[in-house]
Parts: C-alpha cells; structure tokens; sequence
C-alpha cells in the first residue's frame, strides 16, 4: 500500500470519528462530566502496513461563544499556546485558500518540525501534514471544532492521528505525544481566559 493510500486511510477513519464527534453524539455520561467541568477523550490507534497512527477525539467546555472561539483558532499566534511542546508556530504561505502553518516542537531531548496544511469551513478547521516540505515526523491529520453549548459557552473538539515514525523515537515519546495532544481542548480554554482577560483590561 502507498503512503498516500496509508494517509487516506488515516484521514478516513478520523473523518467518520468526526461525524460521529458532535454534541448531539455524546453520551449522558460524557454530556455530564462536560457540564461538571471536566475533559473527555476517546482515544484510537491504526495500523496499516507498517505504519502505526495513534491519536483520538478530546471535548472541553470553553467559556465564550462558539463563533468566537472558532475566530481565535484562526490566529496563527496562540496555537505556540494550545498546541503542546510548541516553540514556535508561523504562517509560511498558502495554497487554494488554506493556510500554510509550519510548527516547531522541542524539547531538551528533541526537536521537531513541519507544516501543516489548514483549510476552515465554518466553525471547523481541518488539517494536515504537506508532505512536499521538510518534516520530522511521518503524517498528522486532524481537526478543531467549535459548537454552541448552553449559557454562551461552546463545546470544542479537537481530533487527530499521528505517526511520529519508527524505532526509539516512537518507543519513547509515543505515548507522551499521544497523552499531550489530547489535552488540546483544555489549552484552548487556557487561551480563551487569557485572551478575555486582556480584553477586559484594555477595556477599562
């Protein structure tokens, strides 16, 4: 099987979670952690030929109107925030209307960088790794959502399937990565407050 064929896969399985991702397909009991104030996420994993995607769907509740929080998603400059282990995040271009965003994780120990490929639809983004520029892992595909949510606050999703390739790097940072990327709803929630805050002080 092709790498592309392997990526359609991938971006197949994590396109059915999606439909099946909105807020009229929670269950009663995730419905009510939400409300409490908790996070949800349902983890999954694919293999295909060698291949080895591992990633999920993540839900928090944020405390601004959906409308808005799809807008603030759009900013280049606060996915460094929501995005984990990010050094830097920058718009290098744009394709068919899609942005271009190239990402640079790192740690001590290691460091990584590619682009991926942003196309917004609504109150949901959509993305993926281009594979015609330089890129340290082997695929990534997701996606955000914003959806309203009772009292004006919204419910965001935020999906995706990685491969960050074979031998020890994924040995000892798989699971890491995995556990990070699902608390992305929860970063955004950060970001709100923060972006809410300064609104407020500029305010008075």
């Amino acid at each position: 099987m092709t790498r592309w064929l392997i990526a359609c896969v991938a971006l197949a399985l994590l396109a059915l979670a999606s439909k099946a991702a909105h807020a009229d397909q929670l269950s009663p009991v995730e419905a009510a952690r939400l409300g409490a104030g908790e996070s949800v996420s349902r983890v999954q994993s694919l293999d295909r030929d060698g291949r080895h995607y591992v990633g999920g769907i993540a839900y928090s509740i944020v405390d601004a109107p959906a409308d808005d929080v799809a807008l603030l998603l759009t900013r280049v400059e606060g996915w460094s925030r929501i995005v984990p282990k990010t050094r830097s995040a920058q718009r290098v271009g744009q394709i068919a209307g899609d942005t271009l965003i190239e990402i640079t994780h790192g740690t001590t120990l290691l460091r990584a960088a590619y682009t991926l490929r942003v196309h917004r639809d609504g109150r949901e983004m959509r993305f993926w790794m281009d594979r015609q520029r330089p890129h340290d892992i082997e695929d990534a595909w997701g996606f955000f959502r914003a959806e309203p949510w009772p009292d004006g606050r919204s419910l965001v999703t935020f999906g995706v399937l990685i491969d960050i390739g074979d031998g020890l790097v994924r040995d000892l940072f798989e699971g890491r990565v995995l556990r990070a990327a699902l608390t992305v709803p929860e970063r955004v929630q950060g970001l709100v407050l923060e972006r809410l805050g300064a609104g407020a002080r500029a305010s008075r």
